[in-house]
């Protein structure tokens, strides 16, 4: 069996700095011009790639403007901070929950990250002397309670010990009350929906998963976006303070971003059939760019379905057929099956055109940035055969693309392919491969000595398209209904029918849709009840005076005759007298 290689996550490409590449759990720094790797973390003391293994892939990498500190995130609760020079790491600090995301500051001195509570924390870049967030990363010292003064056991130990039953108890039990105060509740006056710790700041907060976030370039205001359709612009690091929002979008926002020569032009994506262009001051949508009828025939990665199968039969009806022992066949769910889903991954601009990915789409897509204009631009895109995980735009204006080179359509160990695609964009919108044409000693240091070999247990844990089960909702608007017509439409793609539109789902007839109508069944439910007790209160206590068939029959006509009753005649003539 060939060897598999992690493929790279990140790469970051800026003047006078080597090339930052990212794969797996490992950073390498590889010099621009020659290829040679400078520093790795392969080269790293055993204690620290131990614990990097442990953190799991790296998902986020920042570099700062002044080009001296990296910060990186993975599956972990860790905030890692890197001296670039020389690849150490200087800290690592324990962080509420699971980051999703961060950024710097523009002096450098701050660090942003957003978690997937949808809280934004700030945390200075260097943890306070004598503060419990710093981390010493030298190495582990001995355990105390060895049972000889010459054994060493390091606390990244990877061998077996087998420990007594009531040892092991203990420790669990001490486990528990130790997690009991890793993380503990906020108090209710709190705005942040869980206590910051290692000295974090909390800017603002979202009522749903934050997905992206950036700040501007002035640092003054700070953009986030969020799995309920919101784009939000606050001030920073005033995050209480809201300047505007982007409202629009029907489906989730996966990715935003401002275009460096138009600072007052917001682009965003995601679920939704087109991308939406905003003057974000003021939050006024300007114009779409519809991008669904271009991108789905790229989408490789497919998901399986989750809508729910809602049974015709009654409740009374299902417990006759249980008790008959002739269950309803159809109310069985369906077997799941794959589906295309949309979502942006990110967005970038170079000169008049916007550059964009979707998760799990194998294509570089371009469109171009028109203005004031009715007519919807083309969509160009260059097809790479196998999913894009990431890509960058590099000081000399070429696209570099991330390739999952793990990825085969039949699911076999295939690794045919490279791993990084080099890609120019025309002056007419065209993007072209240039990879086997141009091939500088960067290209190939990355396509073959800078690979990392991975086993299957790590290429396990990557999971780059879990975004594609995560962020759209279990709202069963997909294809495969009955269109007014009556003509069933295929299930083709897991692209809600509410985006061909740009209009959320209305009500579903005068009975509402299927949540509304489960309401007024048990509201219907609850009176019939109510009413059977009430009769049979009234029964008892009109039983000697009226027969039960002749009380019965008297109401029916007092419900036929007129609305005013005998009781209400006797009123009207004491209040008369």
């Amino acid at each position: 069996m060939s060897p598999r290689f992690f493929p790279y996550s990140h790469l970051v490409f800026r003047s006078g700095i080597p090339v930052i590449a990212v794969s797996g759990f490992h950073i390498q720094l590889i010099h621009a011009s020659t290829g040679a790797v400078l520093f790795s973390t392969l080269n790293s003391p055993p204690y620290i790639q131990e614990s990097l293994k442990k953190s799991g892939p790296i998902r986020c990498a920042v570099l700062d403007n002044s080009n001296t500190h990296l910060v990186t995130l993975a599956d972990d609760k860790k905030l890692k901070v890197w001296k670039l020079d020389g690849l150490e790491l200087l800290h690592e600090r324990e962080l509420p929950k699971r980051p999703t995301s961060a950024t710097c500051t523009v002096d450098g001195q701050t660090i942003v990250v957003a978690d997937k509570f949808g809280d934004v924390f700030s945390y200075p870049l260097h943890p306070p002397p004598g503060s419990e967030s710093q981390v010493s990363t030298s190495a582990p010292l001995p355990q105390e309670d060895s049972t000889t003064p010459d054994e060493e056991i390091s606390v990244y130990a990877t061998a077996d010990i087998t420990l007594p039953a009531a040892e092991t108890s203990s420790k669990k039990r001490k486990s528990k009350k130790q997690k009991l105060h890793e993380n503990p509740p906020a108090p209710r006056s709190s705005l942040a929906s869980h206590v910051p710790t290692s000295d974090g700041t909390l800017i603002l907060g979202h009522t749903s998963l934050l997905t992206c976030f950036f700040l501007t370039p002035d640092n003054k205001y700070i953009v986030t976006a969020d799995r309920d359709e919101h784009i939000r612009i606050s001030w920073y690091p005033q995050g209480f303070c809201i300047e505007s929002f982007c409202l629009g979008h029907t489906q989730f926002v996966s990715a935003v971003h401002i275009p460096s020569d138009r600072p007052g032009t917001l682009i965003s994506g995601g679920g939704d059939a087109e991308l939406k262009i905003w003057d974000w001051r003021s939050g006024k949508h300007e114009m779409d760019i519809p991008i669904l009828d271009s991108v789905k025939p790229y989408i490789k990665v497919k998901v399986k379905s989750c809508t729910r199968t809602a049974s015709t039969n009654s409740t009374e009806e299902q417990a006759d057929q249980s008790r008959e022992g002739t269950e309803h066949q159809e109310s069985a769910p369906p077997a799941s099956e794959e589906q295309a889903v949309l979502a942006v991954q990110k967005i970038r601009t170079l000169s008049d055109y916007i550059l964009f990915t979707v998760t799990g789409g194998s294509a570089l897509f371009s469109a171009p940035f028109l203005n004031g204009t009715s007519t919807a631009p083309s969509v160009h895109a260059v097809n790479f055969g196998k999913p894009v995980l990431n890509f960058t735009i590099a000081p000399d204006k070429r696209i570099w693309v991330n390739i999952d080179l793990n990825w085969s359509e039949n699911g076999d160990d295939s690794q045919a392919g490279k791993a990084i695609r080099v890609v120019n964009l025309a002056a007419d919108g065209q993007l072209s491969d240039v990879s086997l044409t141009s091939t500088p000693p960067i290209l190939d240091a990355l396509q073959e000595k800078c690979l990392i070999e991975a086993s299957a247990e790590d290429l396990a844990t990557l999971n780059f398209y879990s975004s594609l089960k995560s962020l759209p909702k279990n709202t069963g608007e997909y294809d495969g209904d009955d269109d007014d017509l009556g003509n069933a439409t295929p299930r083709a793609t897991g692209i809600p029918k509410n985006i061909r539109t740009n209009t959320r789902k209305q009500s579903q007839g005068p009975g509402g849709g299927k949540k509304e109508q489960g309401k007024l069944k048990s509201q219907k439910a609850v009176a019939e009840k109510t009413k059977k007790h009430g009769n049979q209160s009234v029964d008892r206590d009109v039983e000697d005076v009226v027969p039960h068939e002749e009380y019965a029959s008297e109401s029916k006509l007092l419900k036929s005759e007129d609305p005013v009753t005998e009781a209400d005649s006797e009123d009207i003539r004491m209040l008369d007298s």
